[in-house]
C-alpha cells in the first residue's frame, strides 16, 4: 500500500512524528475547553493532535483529531469519534469537517448534562 518513503516527511531524525503547524483548529478547541475548565487531554498524534474528552481509558467519551489523513485536515477542520447524533451514527462511527466551535458545543453540552 504505502512504502516507508511515503511517511518520511512526517518523521524526524529520531523517528518521532513532526507536528505540523498548519493544524490550528484543534489547538483552538484545546484553548476553548481549557477556558471553560472542561477536562481533556491534548496529545501529539501522527503529524497533528488528538484531544481526548474527558480522559483516556474507560471514561473516554469522545476524541477529536486533526492530522494527516483525518477528515477535514486539508481545510484545517476536525474529525470526531463519539458524541454523534443517532442519525450520524447510522452513517459512520466518525464525523469530520467540523469547526472547533461545533466540537466544543457538543462537549460542553455533554459536560453540563453529566454534572450532578
Amino acid at each position: 500500500m504505502f512504502g516507508l518513503d511515503f511517511f518520511m516527511p512526517l518523521i524526524d531524525g529520531s523517528g518521532n512524528y513532526i507536528t505540523n503547524d498548519k493544524y490550528r483548529e484543534i489547538l483552538r478547541l484545546d484553548a476553548m475547553l481549557t477556558e471553560k475548565k472542561i477536562p481533556h487531554t491534548c496529545e501529539k498524534m501522527s503529524d497533528g493532535w488528538q484531544i481526548i474528552y474527558p480522559e483516556d481509558g474507560k471514561k473516554r467519551v469522545m476524541d477529536a483529531i486533526e492530522h494527516y489523513g483525518s477528515y477535514g485536515a486539508e481545510q484545517d477542520l476536525l474529525e470526531i469519534m463519539g458524541l454523534l447524533t443517532p442519525e450520524e451514527k447510522k452513517r459512520d462511527n466518525v464525523l469530520g469537517y467540523l469547526t472547533a466551535e461545533e466540537v466544543c458545543a457538543r462537549i460542553e453540552k455533554h459536560w453540563k448534562e453529566a454534572q450532578p
